[in-house]
């Protein structure tokens, strides 16, 4: 697992830095604000499309191969995203981008979930571990690059490290199910008949959809009120250290508690943290608000992640992570595409407030659907 770990932090540490630098690239190539949300769902909408139409051949035998072009896609994207200079070629890169991370990521769940047997949640809790890693130190390094030489430089560095990468995973190779003609036919219509992965894809939805909301705004806001590059990269750092440094423990909860516990009640706690974020006017309190906002979605991820995987058939884990992610990226297509002209039009204060709200609703949908279970749980396998 450790090639799918060092896959996930290299490639995360590039989407990363897109979102750091969003305002610097506002600045350096007079991109309007509200069109800052047009890159950030492009990525979206490449995610969505490769997750419902190819995340399902890694149940059958791909997902090595599914893998590797993931891996590609994300190396082409983030160097295109290096050379671009116009808002329609920005687009298309972090469409790339997002395309090659949306087969990458439920091609290594598989990989995990059939793998891990009663550590599913704290295997992927150092997947999401090592994803956050990415996270923590690719915007500071993004940023120095950035003041030391220019905005392409960190695009084209962490390009070259994700091709770098492919050689850790050329030869890995993930079992197939064995069933694999049934899971060929109308295996999503299959997922969403369930009353519990509905339930489960909607606190997904609603995490993925606060990722939207939040990347076209941070750093504007930031920028705003007076940050430099530096501050706004290491302010994203400051959001996900906590997460890196409680990944595993928070993925250990979901085998310990139900998943379904741990990453609806976890989301919740994040909604007051997103509501306040554009009513905050000064930057250390910022700092300080995004922490244990950090901190909640490092229990919130794995835990929906093995919440959609205790809904689904094993013969089906792949297909059902696909269809979670497909779900998310949707979400984060429409968190993207509002906030930013939310943002312009209303002002920071409404368009985080709106994000707030809307989560709530989607959290409250999914609590009535499918209650979750308060109590500690019994410590036998999932059931195939």
């Amino acid at each position: 697992m450790r090639s799918l770990y060092l896959v996930a932090a290299i490639t995360m540490a590039g989407v990363s830095s897109v979102f750091a630098l969003l305002a610097e690239i506002h600045n350096a190539y007079g991109i309007a604000e509200r069109n800052l949300g047009w890159i950030a769902g492009a990525a979206f909408v490449g995610a969505l499309v490769t997750q419902l139409w190819l995340s399902r051949y890694a149940d059958r035998g791909y997902g090595g191969l599914l893998l590797r072009l993931g891996v590609i896609a994300s190396a082409l994207g983030l160097l295109w995203f290096g050379i671009a200079d116009q808002l329609w070629q920005f687009i298309l890169a972090r469409l790339i981008l997002g395309a090659g991370i949306g087969v990458i990521v439920p091609a290594s769940r598989r990989f995990i979930i059939v793998n891990a047997g009663s550590n599913q949640g704290r295997q992927l809790g150092s997947f999401y571990g090592s994803y956050i890693a990415g996270f923590v130190f690719g915007p500071p390094i993004a940023g120095a690059l950035t003041v030391a030489f220019n905005v392409r430089t960190p695009f084209l560095l962490f390009g070259a490290l994700t091709i770098a990468t492919y050689l850790s995973i050329y030869r890995l190779e993930i079992p197939a199910t064995q069933n694999s003609d049934q899971t060929q036919k109308r295996v999503l219509r299959r997922l969403v008949r369930s009353r519990q992965m509905v339930a489960a894809l909607l606190v997904v939805i609603s995490f993925r959809y606060s990722i939207g909301v939040f990347e076209p705004l941070w750093a504007p806001h930031m920028d705003n009120l007076g940050a430099s590059t530096m501050i706004v990269t290491l302010s994203l750092t400051g959001f996900a250290l906590p997460m890196l440094l409680i990944a595993r423990w928070a993925g250990s909860l979901s085998d310990r508690f139900s998943p379904r516990a741990t990453s609806l009640l976890s989301a919740l706690a994040t909604v007051p943290l997103m509501a306040s974020y554009g009513w905050i006017s000064s930057v250390p309190i910022l700092f300080i608000a995004a922490m244990p906002h950090g901190m909640m979605e490092a229990v919130q991820s794995p835990g929906s992640q093995a919440a959609v995987s205790d809904a689904a058939p094993l013969d089906d884990a792949a297909a059902a992570q696909g269809l979670g992610e497909a779900m998310g990226s949707a979400a984060s297509m429409v968190g993207a595409l509002t906030a930013a002209p939310l943002y312009s039009w209303l002002g920071p204060g409404p368009a985080f407030l709106i994000g707030a709200i809307t989560m709530l609703v989607l959290l409250s949908s999914s609590w009535l659907l499918d209650p979750p279970p308060l109590s500690e749980r019994n410590s036998e396998s999932k059931s195939i």
